[in-house]
């Protein structure tokens, strides 16, 4: 067991407060200098069902929700037997093993016990001692946990006082609670052989939803319509509550095709806006989007991936979107995918986004999936310094104005409505440079051959403006893995542990899934093996890289609507290399 870490899990039925108590936990530490990582693990009803929320921390930086648990907040006895048993695998998650405890209400009786330390406390009599509310028996339970792994109370009281701030006496009622609790199992019970270097250090706490949501502010958005989905909500509901804030506007309409046309027509005015859902509204989005390739009007979708396909596990995460997301729509068209791997690269893809929408005058898409939306991270302060690049618009008075003249760069000057002197057709029928239409009384093969080479012209400039690929430990690899979106904190820890064991393997980290980029080849020449790790049961970037690269690969998947987990990740791809 590591030792300059610590896994903190709380569990209960969905209602029990179980998300309130981790994220209390996970600020508890951000604001002591350490660096978090989160992970929930929830249904998809109100009330009732299993549910556990994971945090790690430690002074470096953590990637993953880890694997060995320290300590288990059980607020309910499901909880209790279900993380004591040495047979739970949910989604790859471990049991509490030997050297972690249990806290749990002393009320709970007659469970099958495993070989942690159990901790039985009081919790619902002290909470009973300091207000009406049963879920203050968290706050007891957390109070005791953060003395479990010695984090200063103050620091922890902070938290709880900004949590509760409004809600009257609420506040200090709960801060007592946390105290005795913190007090009684000093009293009772021995610390943790876990160090945590704290500091003075603050992080930022966020998800990626949030992440993305300040990403695209950054960038200029004014404007972000969407109807709800999750997990693609979570970007919708921290926008609409900081709405004025940053002084934007955040429509919710009857669906998302009314949400994808409302974008659509926002940009043609020169209005940055933006729309997002998950898959299914997504597929609903694709007639407009096809229509934003034919008319070139810029426009950013946010694609937040959950398991599918239909309805699917609505609160559980996969990477089963790639295929829809490339093909979406029909006929040629360009297009430019962007797939964040972690909460920070969220900020900066989303950012991004809307300079290449506009500049290359195409649809962009921001693919995430429910593990980055949903989870938070510990970041340091975002870079806010961005130039906003329009791309090229025309100016008042244009001689002979030709909305979509064929040009080397497949890129036309833009009219904004309203600039004097700029009349021109914008058809989502084929159509000349001017935007008249072509296929009415006669088609005309050759304008129609030269429309389609102009647009597509446009992602060979992208190609060359792409920047090189990020990548892992790649230096002296012999063998390449490869793994796109939000992976790349879980891969990388399988990396390092396989090097630990002097295995040369190398990370290839892909965030510009289409078109991508040709240096990946480049990379991949040479190389003894390549696996290839993806969230969804058929490979999707697997098929996609052998096709473009024509490469032979083995591939490493996972389909249970889980997040991968470091050791079993870890021991998969061993498997993989030494068969």
């Amino acid at each position: 067991m590591k030792t300059d870490e610590v896994v903190i899990r709380v569990g209960g039925a969905a209602g029990d407060g179980v998300q309130s108590a981790g994220l209390i936990i996970a600020k508890a530490f951000s604001r002591s200098g350490l660096h978090a990582n989160t992970y929930n693990y929830y249904q998809s009803i109100i009330r009732g069902g299993q549910s556990w929320y994971q945090i790690r921390a430690s002074d470096r930086k953590v990637r993953s929700q880890g694997d060995n648990v320290n300590v288990m907040i059980a607020l309910n006895k499901d909880s209790l037997e279900r993380h004591t048993s040495p047979t739970i695998n949910e989604g790859g998650a471990s049991p509490i093993g030997k050297d972690g405890l249990v806290i749990y209400d002393q009320s709970i009786s007659d469970f099958r016990k495993g070989d942690c330390q159990y901790c039985a406390l009081p919790l619902s009599e002290i909470a009973a001692r300091h207000g009406k509310n049963a879920l203050m028996k968290n706050t007891v339970a957390i109070g005791a946990a953060m003395a479990s792994i010695g984090i200063n109370f103050e620091v922890l009281a902070s938290v709880i006082r900004d949590q509760f701030g409004n809600k009257g006496t609420a506040a200090e009622e709960n801060v007592k609670a946390a105290k005795e609790g913190y007090d009684h199992y000093l009293q009772n019970f021995k610390k943790l052989n876990v160090t945590l270097k704290t500091s003075s250090k603050k992080f930022y706490l966020i998800s990626g939803g949030e992440s993305l949501a300040l990403g695209a502010v950054n960038a200029g958005m004014k404007m972000y319509v969407a109807y709800p989905m999750t997990p693609a909500s979570s970007a919708l509901h921290y926008l609409a509550e900081h709405e004025k804030d940053f002084k934007i506007f955040v429509k919710i309409p009857e669906d998302e095709i009314s949400a994808v046309n409302m974008a659509i027509g926002a940009n043609y005015a020169g209005v940055r806006a933006m729309t997002g859902s998950s898959g299914g509204g997504f597929s609903l989005m694709v007639e407009a989007l096809g229509m934003s390739g034919m008319m070139e009007v810029p426009l950013v979708i946010y694609e937040s991936q959950r398991a599918g396909p239909s309805t699917g596990l609505p609160t559980k995460t996969e990477q089963g979107d790639l295929n829809l997301v490339i093909g979406a729509s029909q006929g040629d068209f360009p297009r430019i995918v962007l797939a964040p791997r972690n909460v920070e690269d969220a900020f900066y893809c989303t950012r991004e986004a809307f300079n290449l929408a506009e500049k290359y005058q195409v649809p962009v898409i921001v693919m995430s999936d429910l593990y980055v939306a949903e989870h938070y991270e510990t970041v340091e302060k975002f870079d806010l310094n961005f130039k906003i690049e329009r791309g090229k618009i025309a100016s008042p008075g244009s001689e002979n104005y030709r909305r979509y003249e064929y040009t080397s760069d497949g890129i036309s000057f833009r009219a904004l409505p309203g600039t004097a002197e700029l009349m021109h057709n914008e058809d989502s029928d084929e159509h000349n440079e001017y935007g008249d239409v072509v296929s009415d009384a006669v088609t005309d093969p050759t304008l129609r051959v030269e429309s389609m080479k102009k647009r597509m012209r446009k992602l060979d400039g992208y190609i060359r403006e792409m920047p090189p690929t990020p990548t892992y430990r790649y230096d002296d690899a012999e063998i390449a893995i490869i793994q796109w979106g939000g992976t790349q904190g879980v891969v990388e820890e399988a990396v390092d542990a396989l090097r630990e064991k002097g295995i040369r393997v190398g990370l290839i980290e892909i965030n510009r899934v289409y078109p991508l980029n040709p240096d990946i080849g480049k990379l991949l020449h040479g190389k003894k093996q390549i696996i290839v790790v993806e969230n969804n049961y058929s490979g999707q970037m697997n098929r996609l890289l052998r096709s473009e690269f024509l490469v032979k690969t083995d591939l490493v998947t996972k389909f249970d609507g889980e997040s991968f987990y470091p050791r079993a990740l870890t021991e998969e791809i061993e498997t993989i290399i030494k068969r």
